[in-house]
């Protein structure tokens, strides 16, 4: 496993920011640096994630991490991070067959009734897109007073 550090971004880190959201085709709006949280090894940032505020809601997204870093983490490490900065509920969105991964971080799939009105027109554009690679979209929630997190080893 790489020795990283998760340390909140910086303005000069934006464009790899962007650009590792576009290259895994994730929604591309709501993306502020200020917001991020990167995962960085030897001077390299190999991974990202940021919790996206919206009138009433917020949501663990933009979850990013470098192809030759995946299953060492390095993405539990930010979700983890990201959750002990919020005192409030969460959702996010995310294929169906990534509901067991947020699970164990305490996330519970929800409806779309569920969701606050802030997200749910996110929802349908989302929703019509994965529809278009044949996935299916997914919402999920985690309370504020979730303890499943403590339970969460090497994910």
């Amino acid at each position: 496993m790489t020795d990283f550090e998760i340390r909140p971004a910086r303005a000069d880190e934006a464009a790899t920011i962007r650009s590792m959201i576009r290259a895994e085709r994730l929604d591309p709006f709501n993306v502020h640096w200020e917001n991020f949280l990167v995962a960085e090894a030897n001077g390299r940032i190999i991974g990202i994630g940021q919790i996206k505020p919206y009138p009433g809601a917020r949501e663990l997204g933009s979850l990013v991490v470098a192809a030759d870093q995946r299953k060492s983490g390095v993405g539990a490490a930010i979700i983890k991070a990201l959750i002990a900065r919020e005192n409030g509920p969460l959702y996010l969105f995310c294929l169906a067959f990534r509901e067991p991964y947020y699970g164990k971080f305490g996330f519970r799939s929800v409806t779309v009734d569920d969701l606050p009105p802030a997200l749910k027109s996110k929802y349908v554009l989302g929703r019509f897109f994965t529809r278009l690679f044949r996935q299916r979209l997914s919402v999920m929630y985690r309370a504020a007073d979730a303890d499943q997190i403590d339970r969460v080893d090497a994910v």
